[in-house]
């Protein structure tokens, strides 16, 4: 069966106004909102990087939406949760998801959360052990142990790692970012993640992770030259000192 319709000429993007300020509340981690913070940051969009001490964590999680962060208010409205559909939002808003090019922004959305599942396992059977059938209470020498030999794992040569860097590296090609010349919520969503596969954060993956793909790390040392993404890191860095 074959389906045909009408079709209206595809209008060029444009960015729109947002209908009051925005407010995103986060841990003062980079963590799932830094993606929606660098779409924020790319598109011009001024906002409110509200970040929040784990020690206040306990007595602000009962005023959540979800119980979760990060959280998105515009204005006086209602306060927004899951950090794709903020990414989504702020990319049409902010002009950095075009519609000519939805199929291969989602692509590599789905590349990275998929490498993000994959790595997930390593990090959480350290804080929640009995998520993954382990007593709540294992001594931390143990969980230790069993993050190390699953991320012998994640980096081996067959690894999911190099195996999922591979892919991003293919479909970036000879691209300046994930989907052509100019970024897109694509590319926010994937810096975080090579960021923290570099940082030496996860102990068993070692920094140079990114060294066999030099197209990706040349890709992500592009990204961060771009002066507004620059900008952002440079005030980060002095509100750290």
């Amino acid at each position: 069966l074959v389906f045909r319709h009408l079709s209206a000429p595809r209008l060029p993007l444009a960015k729109m106004a947002f209908p009051g300020p925005i407010k995103l509340t986060y841990f003062g981690i980079e963590g799932v909102a830094e993606k929606v913070r660098l779409a924020l940051v790319l598109g011009g969009v001024d906002f409110e990087d509200d970040r929040v001490d784990f020690k206040d964590w306990p007595a602000l999680k009962a005023t959540t939406k979800y119980g979760q962060l990060p959280q998105m208010k515009i204005g006086e409205g209602e306060p927004f949760a899951q950090s794709g559909a903020m990414l989504r939002y702020v990319g049409q808003v902010a002009g950095l998801y075009p519609t000519d090019k939805i199929l291969k922004v989602e692509e590599v959305i789905g590349i990275e959360e998929d490498l993000g599942r994959a790595v997930m396992p390593s990090l959480y059977v350290g804080m929640r052990p009995h998520i993954y059938g382990y007593p709540e209470e294992m001594p931390q020498e143990e969980r230790a142990e069993i993050q190390k030999k699953l991320r012998e794992k994640l980096v081996a040569a067959d690894g999911d790692i190099p195996r999922m860097l591979g892919y991003l590296e293919n479909f970036l090609g000879d691209s300046q970012f994930m989907c052509g010349d100019e970024p897109t919520i694509a590319d926010c969503q994937v810096i975080p993640r090579l960021r923290h596969l570099t940082k030496g954060v996860l102990d068993g993956v070692p920094t140079t992770i990114l060294d066999g793909f030099p197209k990706l790390k040349a890709y992500s040392a592009r990204f961060h030259e771009l002066p507004k993404i620059k900008a952002y890191h440079e005030k980060l860095a002095a509100a750290a000192k």
